[in-house]
C-alpha cells in the first residue's frame, strides 16, 4: 500500500506561538509524536487514503483535522486554541499511551514538572500528598524518612499495604522501612531517594484493577512515575537553587510535678506525691510546679534546621535523536540539636563531640540522570534512561527506642532543680534538668546512619510494523548498595543495662536488585467512526533479589569502632 510523509505545524490560535509538546497523531493508528519546540512534527509511514489527524495538549482543546493523505509529502498546520482545563487527558499504563476516557481502571494525574516549578517540593512524597482523591500520605518525622502512602485505604491486616512504584517502565524498589537500623520510628524509603526535579509525570491507578495491569503485586496500586525526556531543537539549559530554614512550631505538653510532706510528720525527703500516694493519705499536697523543656532555650533539643538544593539540566537534540541531562545536589540538617547545658558538660568533661551527636538528623543526597529518546526510522522509536543517586544520612533514636530521646525529653519529673537533686543513674551523677532518666547528648552519642548507592537502568523499544500494531518492550534493573552503621563507643551512651555503655558495632551490607522485562502488543481496530477497539497481549518478568550481611560486635575496647575488635562478635547472611 502507498504511504504518505505529513510535516505538522501547531500553533497558538490568535497569537499564532508554537506549540511544543503537543500530541499529534493519526486517528485510528499508532503513528505519532510531539511537536518540537517551534510546534513542529514529521508523521511518517502514514497510509494513503482519507485519513484524520488527532492533536492533544494540556490547556487546549482538542483538535481534529480530516486530510485526503497521498504518496510523497504534505504538509498541515494546525491552530489549537487555550482552554481552562484539559478536556482530553492522556495517561500512561501498561498499554501505552491512552486517552483517559478509553480507559477503564481508575487513574489519577499528577503534572509533577508543573507542580515542581510553583511549590516547594523535597521529595516525590510531597508530590503525592494532599494532591489526588483516595490516597494518605503519613509523612515521616525526621529529614530523610520515608511516608507511609495508602491508595484507598487498608487491604490487608497482615500483608503489605505499600502500592507498587514503576518508572520509565520498570520496577522500581520502594520499600518504607528499607534499613537494618533500629531507631524506634523514623526510616528511610527508597521513594525518598528519587529527585522530584526530574519526573514530568506522575499516573496512579486505584484499586485491586490495577492488577490487570500490572499482576497481583499491584492489588494496593500501582505508582507510575515517567521522568523527563528531551525534545528536538536547540539545547535548553535550566538552573536552579533553593535554600530555607526548619523550625519545628509543634506546641509541646508541660510537665508537672506535686510537691508534698509526708502525712505522719516525717522531716524526711519525700516531695514527689503522686496521686496514688494523696489519695490514701501518705502525703499532703504542699504545691505544683511545671517545666516545659521545650520552651527554655538552654534545655531544647529543637533548633532551626536548614537546607540547600540545587541542580542543573540540559536538554535538546533533533527530531532522530533526543537528550536530557540532569545534576542535583542536595543537603539538609534536621531540627534536632545537641542543647546548651549538654555542650557545656561535653567541654567541661573533655568528651568529643561528633557529628551525629551535635546534628543527629542529616541527609546529604546528589543525583544524576541521562535518558536519551531516538527516532531510527518511522516504524522505530528507541529510549534509554538511567540514573546515579548517592545518599548519606543519619537519624535520631525516637520514642519507642528505649534509648530514644522521646523516652526521655516527655514523662520527667517537671523541675528544673528538684529536692533531693535527680541526676543520671549508673553511677554517671549528671544532673537530669528536667529530662527523665537522662539528657540528650547519652543519646545520640550512638550513631545510626545510613549510606546509599543507587543505579536505575531501562531501555524501551516501540516498533509499529503496521498501521495498527504496536509492539513495545521495556528491559532495566534497579540496583541499591545499601550500608546501615549503628556505633556507640565504649563508656558513652545511655545506661540502659550494666553492659550497654560497653560499646558495640553493626554494619549491614545489603544489595538489592529489582529487574524487569516486560514486552506487550497491541492491536487496534476501528469499525466505525464512533467505535475503538483495542487488544493488548504480553508477558512481564520481575526478578527482586536481596541479598544482606550483617557483621556485629559488642564489648569493644576504648576507641574501637569495627566489629572485629569487639569481645563477642557475631555474624549473619540473608538472601
Amino acid at each position: 500500500a502507498q504511504q504518505g510523509t505529513i510535516s505538522v505545524r501547531v500553533v497558538e490560535a490568535g497569537s499564532g506561538k508554537p506549540v511544543d509538546q503537543a500530541q499529534v497523531f493519526v486517528a485510528g493508528t499508532t503513528i505519532g509524536g510531539l511537536t518540537n519546540a517551534e510546534g513542529r512534527v514529521t508523521l511518517r509511514g502514514v497510509p494513503a487514503g482519507n485519513q484524520t489527524i488527532r492533536v492533544l495538549r494540556v490547556g487546549y482543546a482538542e483538535h481534529k483535522s480530516p486530510l485526503a493523505v497521498t504518496a510523497g509529502e504534505q504538509s498541515l498546520d494546525i491552530e489549537l486554541s487555550p482552554v481552562a482545563v484539559s478536556l482530553t487527558p492522556v495517561v500512561t499504563t501498561a498499554t501505552g499511551e491512552t486517552r483517559r476516557v478509553e480507559v477503564g481502571n481508575a487513574i489519577a494525574a499528577i503534572d509533577a514538572a508543573k507542580t515542581v516549578e510553583v511549590q516547594p517540593i523535597k521529595t516525590v512524597d510531597d508530590l503525592l500528598t494532599a494532591r489526588v482523591a483516595s490516597i494518605t500520605v503519613t509523612t515521616g518525622t525526621q529529614t530523610g524518612s520515608g511516608s507511609r502512602i495508602r491508595i484507598r485505604g487498608q487491604n490487608s491486616l497482615n500483608l503489605s499495604n505499600e502500592p507498587i512504584f514503576i518508572i520509565d517502565g520498570v520496577r522500581m524498589t520502594s520499600q518504607v522501612s528499607s534499613s537494618n537500623l533500629f531507631t524506634g520510628g523514623a526510616q528511610p524509603s527508597r521513594v525518598g531517594d528519587i529527585n522530584p526535579d526530574e519526573i514530568e509525570s506522575i499516573e496512579i491507578v486505584k484499586g485491586p484493577s490495577a492488577a490487570s495491569l500490572y499482576g497481583t503485586a499491584a492489588a494496593n496500586g500501582v505508582v507510575v512515575i515517567t521522568t523527563k525526556k528531551g525534545r528536538a531543537g536547540q539545547a535548553r539549559w535550566n538552573t536552579y537553587f533553593e535554600g530555607g530554614l526548619l523550625r519545628d512550631i509543634n506546641r509541646y505538653p508541660t510537665a508537672f510535678t506535686i510537691f508534698g510532706k509526708r502525712a505522719d510528720g516525717s522531716t524526711a525527703p519525700f516531695n514527689f506525691c503522686n496521686l496514688q500516694r494523696v489519695g490514701t493519705g501518705q502525703c499532703t499536697i504542699d504545691s505544683v510546679a511545671a517545666l516545659n523543656i521545650f520552651e527554655h532555650d538552654s534545655l531544647t533539643p529543637l533548633d532551626w534546621g536548614n537546607r540547600y538544593q540545587m541542580g542543573a539540566q540540559l536538554s535538546g537534540g533533533t527530531e532522530a535523536i533526543r537528550y536530557f541531562l540532569s545534576a542535583d545536589h542536595e543537603d539538609e540538617v534536621g531540627v534536632l540539636h545537641l542543647p546548651d547545658f549538654e555542650r557545656n558538660r561535653f567541654k567541661r568533661d573533655k568528651i568529643p563531640i561528633r557529628e551525629w551527636t551535635d546534628r543527629p538528623n542529616a541527609m546529604v543526597k546528589s543525583s544524576f540522570r541521562v535518558n536519551l529518546n531516538s527516532t531510527v526510522n518511522p516504524k522505530l522509536d528507541l529510549q534509554a534512561s538511567s540514573a546515579y543517586i548517592k545518599v548519606d544520612q543519619r537519624f535520631s533514636l525516637e520514642s519507642n527506642a528505649t534509648a530514644g530521646l522521646g523516652s526521655q525529653v516527655f514523662g520527667g519529673p517537671g523541675c528544673l532543680i528538684c529536692d533531693p537533686p535527680r541526676v543520671v543513674g549508673g553511677g554517671l551523677g549528671t544532673p537530669l534538668y528536667g529530662y527523665r532518666a537522662w539528657t540528650p547528648g547519652y543519646t545520640w552519642q550512638e550513631k545510626a546512619a545510613q549510606g546509599v548507592n543507587r543505579f536505575i537502568f531501562s531501555a524501551n523499544a516501540n516498533w509499529r510494523p503496521t498501521s495498527w500494531l504496536q509492539n513495545r518492550l521495556n528491559v532495566g534493573n534497579d540496583f541499591t548498595d545499601r550500608v546501615d552503621d549503628n556505633l556507640l563507643f565504649r563508656g558513652e551512651g545511655p545506661p540502659i543495662t550494666a553492659t550497654y555503655r560497653n560499646g558495640f558495632k553493626s554494619e549491614t551490607r545489603s544489595d538489592i536488585r529489582n529487574t524487569t522485562v516486560d514486552f506487550g502488543s497491541t492491536a487496534t481496530y476501528n469499525p466505525r467512526p464512533w467505535l475503538s477497539l483495542k487488544t493488548t497481549i504480553g508477558i512481564q518478568y520481575v526478578n527482586f533479589v536481596q541479598a544482606t550481611a550483617v557483621a556485629s560486635g559488642t564489648e569493644l575496647p576504648p576507641g574501637a569502632q569495627t566489629p572485629n575488635a569487639a569481645v563477642t562478635r557475631t555474624a549473619s547472611e540473608a538472601t
